[in-house]
């Protein structure tokens, strides 16, 4: 391998290293958590889908007979 294919990798390793991690203070928590604040384009939709998908796995697990995953499946 060529020595500046190693420094690029190394350089671009770095820096993912560094900037993907930070520390959110306790009281920065609740902002972030907040509807507004998620990567989600259609917010509604996905409470739709959060909400279908606590019901099916609410539904599974007492009358299953211990089969399936939680995912709906039998």
């Amino acid at each position: 391998m060529p020595v500046h294919t190693l420094i690029r990798g190394a350089v671009i390793l770095c820096l993912v290293i560094t900037s993907a991690c930070t520390p959110v203070r306790f009281n920065e928590r609740e902002r972030l958590s907040q509807p507004d604040m998620a990567f989600d384009s259609a917010p509604l939709k996905s409470d739709l889908e959060a909400d279908v998908y606590s019901a099916r796995e609410g539904a599974t697990g007492v009358f299953s007979g211990g089969g399936g995953g939680g995912c709906g499946c039998y």
